[in-house]
């Protein structure tokens, strides 16, 4: 029963305050975990392991996440194929049971549907260009479908021309800008 005791630790020195290295005015205790250099919260970066100083937390364009060009290529291919499925559907369900009131969000879930293509097809990338590519396929989802009927019907009549000044074709403008925005906010 002869059991070693450890001493008990020193007692950690106080910290001391100092003035920030970027604002000498304003006094802390926070300093910077690679260089030491005092820091006030308006200077503190947080990074995965500790708070660092800009200069210190400024990461090597390597290190950097970026959408490499077969994830894009294969963003754009999903977006523009999500994009003419549900595209033809919603003409479709449109030219079928014609206009009512809830068809807002139904067109609105195009923007959700194109969107989730483009986060998925692009590994969940979020940056400038999945929402770039997400509203160029909501807008082409909206687009295509009455393009390619005046060209098999040979011929362009006022039940294809869908996005006209008319009142049918406004509530369209309204309904693919707030599809559109709902793929842009998917994937910003």
């Amino acid at each position: 029963m002869n059991e070693e005791v450890e001493p008990l630790p020193e007692p950690l020195s106080r910290a001391e305050e100092r003035p920030c290295a970027y604002h000498p005015g304003r006094l802390t205790y926070v300093s910077c975990s690679t260089c030491g250099k005092p820091l006030c919260p308006d200077c503190m970066v947080f990074s995965a392991v500790s708070i660092k100083c800009r200069d210190c937390a400024r990461m090597p364009r390597s290190a950097r996440v970026t959408l490499k060009q077969g994830r894009l290529l294969r963003a754009v291919l999903a977006g523009l194929g999500a994009g003419t499925a549900v595209g033809f559907a919603y003409y479709f369900i449109l030219g079928t049971i014609g206009f009512f009131f809830f068809f807002f969000f139904v067109a609105a879930g195009i923007g959700y549907v194109v969107g989730e293509a483009v986060a998925r097809a692009s590994g969940h990338f979020r940056g400038l260009q999945t929402a770039v590519v997400a509203v160029l396929s909501t807008a082409w989802a909206f687009f295509i479908p009455p393009v390619i009927a005046g060209f098999v019907s040979f011929g362009v009549s006022w039940n294809v021309v869908v996005f006209s000044l008319s009142g049918r074709g406004v509530i369209n403008w309204v309904v693919m800008a707030f599809a559109a925005y709902l793929a842009w906010s998917r994937n910003r």
